[in-house]
């Protein structure tokens, strides 16, 4: 055997000794009772609508003032109807339209004619939307799909986004890594579903392995079913999205705000900002240095799905780091939320947070050496929010219902932050220089790890519990 082939055979084996096992079990947890399912109803499918809708409805680009209703349509024509709570007359109707790539228009919309009954490909999911403005903010609507007069759903309640300074705040949830259709991302949407939110924020990879049609149809929309027709989901794109056609099956299934790859969008007092971590090219820092200079909010997370800052065993992504690090650090960004390492970190590096979270269902992996993490843990997870102008909270939550750790952030009217871990004043900063450069990078990343070539640490190296010793490149 070849030295080369030896070495790859030794990183295969350190690779699968390094996985935790699977996880399998159940989580038996109440799911809250939402009170605008009660006011409205809950979407459900109409016989008609069984054989007319390929997939449920899902809430998309939420603003407070208008939004889009998606769904797969297996007919050319239909419509969605919006209704004040209780009242039996419509307030608005907006006509489907398709929200495909045009080249394929055509193709898909036969493929529904010509299904004969059988299940229909994900590949040809006929995908449209119907689109509201001049709403109002912070307000609850329920909407209907309607073709000729009858009714394909229920009922269904859609609030629009709330106003910056809205007294009881927003909530909102988070979670990486989640697309296996395993039993642990069954598990985590369960336990979420105790758990209040306005919206959701998906760290990528959702769509294991390859980020195919029906890869996202049975491990993402068949999963959120139920969430995605109450909340609009916000996604960043991860790298197994990339494998097929770099990504166009997911840019085909979501209706994203412009310019989709990556995007800004405003909730209640928090600007949020979703990144593309796979493809950092000069656009995208030049509009992110832009967008984050244009918010006037008090609180910005920044999302995505590679880290810049992690002690995992594949360690940093330090083409990562370059490109975004220096731009988050110079907007003083109060929140940086990452997937791709299947485990939860917490770092904070030149006044702003750093939180790795891709627990969502993916298999967990080993830390190894030594660690600068201020937080970390080995477990399935995701991560809860309540945000007001004056305060940021988030919980990370295990899959056992356990809160792994809080972290509470206070704005005084200067705009200082004052941080709270597990309810108690915190300083702690991660001793690593801040970043002082930015280095686009023009390249399509479709794999797990961007430094191929850096060396690795494996079991046994260091003394403390994290992944990478910091004379390894850690960090």
């Amino acid at each position: 055997m070849s030295r080369a082939s030896s070495l790859a055979l030794l990183l295969l084996l350190g690779a699968s000794c390094n996985h935790l096992p699977v996880w399998q079990g159940t989580v038996t947890v109440k799911a809250m009772e939402r009170a605008s399912i009660a006011k409205c109803g809950t979407g459900a499918l109409t016989a008609a609508g069984a054989k007319a809708i390929s997939r449920p409805p899902y809430l998309q680009s939420t603003t407070t003032t208008g939004t889009m209703v998606a769904w797969g349509s297996t007919i050319a024509t239909a419509e969605v109807v919006l209704r004040e709570p209780g009242a039996p007359e419509p307030l608005a109707t907006s006509p489907a339209e398709y929200a495909g790539p045009q080249d394929r228009k055509a193709e898909r919309l036969a493929a529904q004619r010509h299904r004969e009954g059988k299940e229909l490909d994900a590949n040809e999911i006929y995908v449209v939307r119907a689109q509201f403005s001049g709403l109002e903010a912070t307000h609850l609507y329920c909407y209907q799909l309607i073709a000729d007069g009858v009714p394909l759903t229920e009922l269904a309640p859609l609030t629009t986004a709330a106003a910056a300074g809205t007294a009881a705040g927003i909530r909102f949830v988070a979670l990486g890594d989640t697309g296996t259709g395993g039993a642990a991302q069954l598990a985590i949407a369960r336990r979420m579903s105790a758990e209040p939110f306005d919206l959701m924020l998906f760290l990528g990879d959702i769509a294991y392995d390859d980020g195919t049609p029906s890869q996202l149809e049975s491990r993402f929309f068949a999963v959120y079913r139920d969430f995605l027709r109450y909340v609009p989901a916000y996604p960043a794109m991860g790298n197994h999205e990339r494998h097929t056609r770099k990504g166009a099956p997911y840019l085909e299934a979501f209706v994203l705000p412009e310019p989709e790859r990556y995007y800004s969008f405003d909730w209640g007092d928090v600007h949020f900002v979703a990144t593309d971590t796979t493809h950092r090219d000069a656009a995208q820092l030049t509009w992110l240095d832009a967008d984050l200079t244009k918010n006037k909010l008090p609180w910005v997370i920044v999302y995505g799905h590679h880290p810049m800052y992690t002690n995992s065993l594949r360690g940093p992504q330090e083409g990562i780091r370059a490109a975004f690090a220096e731009i988050v650090q110079r907007h003083r960004v109060d929140l940086v939320v990452t997937g791709h390492e299947h485990q939860y970190e917490r770092f904070r590096i030149s006044g702003v947070n750093y939180v790795v979270s891709g627990g969502g269902g993916g298999q967990l992996t080993r830390f190894f050496g030594e660690t600068l993490a201020l937080k970390q843990a080995t477990v399935h997870h995701f991560l809860s929010f309540a945000a007001t102008a004056k305060h940021l909270e988030m919980r990370a939550i295990d899959i056992e219902g356990k809160e792994i750790e809080t972290l509470e952030l206070t704005k005084d009217k200067a705009g200082e932050v004052n941080v709270k871990v597990d309810h108690q004043p915190d300083a702690k900063q991660t001793p690593v220089a801040p970043a002082t450069t930015t280095v686009p990078d023009e390249t399509v990343h479709d794999g797990p790890d961007d430094d191929k070539d850096r060396p690795k640490v494996g079991p046994g190296v260091g003394s403390g519990a994290g992944a990478l010793a910091p004379e390894a490149g850690g960090y």
